[in-house]
């Protein structure tokens, strides 16, 4: 099969996990036998060899663009470049420039296919998230092929509909301001998001598209989230505990981390801050030792170096972004990860801590719920605990409680969450399903199904 995939992010090229997920994908469809080209954004990259070159208006001006090829882990990879492409900040520049780069990848996209088409007309595109909205509707608009379109996390934001005629897609815009997820949700011959439970979670968007919309759930690689590759694999986990405490300035205890934006709607970390003030009065605190790591919100990063000052023996906290060996041996050194979301489409925190043996204590939402089986529910089979979302006293009552777990079931924790995320969650068994999607051969979601 020929597939061509449509994404603002591609590896290297990675502002969060949309370019882990469109690379995986890609590269997992070519493992399987698939022909696959991937279009995105140069972003100032200069990536691969200059192969074409056209010219195209936009915004009443002309633009030339480039597009540079490269051969990466058996995907061809074209990236876009000339005007608003060419600017280095992915998202950006300023939310104007945003849409002035999405509405250019659109036209560029088109226009490069239209190039190729006589070599290379895909049987299938696949889109990633709304960036791509443009570049759907003009290769569904001049190609008929057939489209779909993943959302990896909703934004539920509305564009000016200028920018839709702008892109010559004026019959999608019937009205000032025009949802973005909406139209390319509409257009798609297929819709999907990431897990099972956002896709009900998010029934209200989603059920719009009711007949063509389903799940795929994203995968992880544990060949990078491998304790064969951490600095002292040979060491007992205690003892990598012990060595990753003294690095960050803590004295040994159990450990818990926190990795992610610090952001207000998401992610959750006024929750857990909220939760460490709570813990704070118990006896049991004095032995427990918090990694609070991320950066955001200036409000959250204040409050959580605060917690940090304020508890100096307990908390260290790091605003600024770790190496992925870093974190690696963090994950495979700590007790637990806490992943508090309000609400986490899929999310590859949990599933990179289970790789490495870490604990995960996570909020009972969309991809964290169904990656997670939870302790209570099932104490033999479990890798990991659930917390109701947003409820600080009981995380703080969850973090007690783990501490005191013993250690044949913190073995057994650790055993079964490797092995759910090895076999349960690779990126192979998601593209075998996107394979049987582009088919027309995959469940859907039926509301009156449950």
């Amino acid at each position: 099969m020929r597939i061509l995939l449509l994404g603002f992010e591609y590896l290297p090229v990675k502002v969060g996990g949309l370019a882990e997920a469109i690379t995986h994908i890609a590269e997992g469809l070519a493992a399987l036998g698939n022909e696959v080209v991937a279009f995105t954004p140069d972003h100032g990259k200069n990536l691969g060899e200059p192969v074409r070159k056209f010219k195209l208006t936009a915004f009443g001006e002309e633009v030339e663009v480039e597009a540079r090829r490269r051969e990466q882990n058996g995907v061809t990879v074209y990236s876009l470049s000339g005007g608003f492409l060419s600017n280095e900040d992915v998202y950006g520049p300023g939310w104007e420039g945003m849409l002035r780069k999405a509405v250019l990848f659109g036209k560029a996209s088109a226009g490069l296919l239209n190039e190729m088409i006589e070599e290379f007309r895909p049987d299938v595109v696949h889109a990633h998230d709304w960036h791509t909205v443009f570049a759907l509707g003009l290769i569904r608009k001049y190609f008929g092929v057939r489209t779909v379109f993943t959302i990896h996390r909703l934004n539920k934001g509305k564009l000016p509909a200028e920018y839709f005629r702008e892109a010559n897609l004026a019959e999608l815009a019937p009205y000032p301001d025009i949802d973005p997820e909406h139209t390319a949700a509409y257009i798609a011959d297929a819709v999907t998001t990431v897990s099972r439970s956002y896709l009900w979670e998010e029934w209200g968007f989603f059920g719009h598209f009711d007949g063509k919309v389903t799940h795929v759930f994203n995968g992880i690689d544990c060949s990078f989230w491998n304790e064969k590759l951490l600095k002292n694999a040979e060491l007992p986990r205690k003892e990598r505990r012990k060595l990753i405490l003294e690095r960050f300035g803590l004295s040994d205890g159990k450990a818990f981390m926190f990795i992610g934006r610090f952001d207000k709607a998401q992610k959750g970390v006024d929750t857990l801050l909220r939760a460490i003030e709570i813990l704070s009065n118990d006896p049991s605190f004095g032995e427990m030792r918090f990694i609070i790591i991320g950066k955001g919100h200036p409000e959250l990063e204040a409050w959580a170096k605060a917690i940090a000052n304020r508890f100096p023996e307990n908390v260290r906290t790091v605003t600024e972004v770790l190496p992925r060996e870093t974190v690696r041996e963090l994950y495979g050194s700590v007790d637990f990860v806490v992943i508090p979301s309000n609400f986490e489409p899929f999310g590859l925190v949990q599933l990179e801590a289970m790789c490495l043996g870490a604990v995960p204590i996570g909020s009972a939402v969309g991809g964290i719920r169904d990656t997670i089986i939870d302790l209570r529910d099932d104490p033999e089979g479990a890798t990991g605990i659930l917390v109701p979302p947003r409820d600080a006293f009981a995380l703080a009552k969850t973090i007690i409680s783990a501490g005191y777990l013993d250690e044949k079931t913190l073995q057994r924790l650790r055993e079964n969450g490797r092995r759910r995320a090895r076999v349960d969650f690779t990126w192979e068994k998601a593209c075998r399903r996107y394979l049987n999607l582009y088919l027309g051969s995959v469940d859907k979601a039926i509301p009156f199904l449950r």
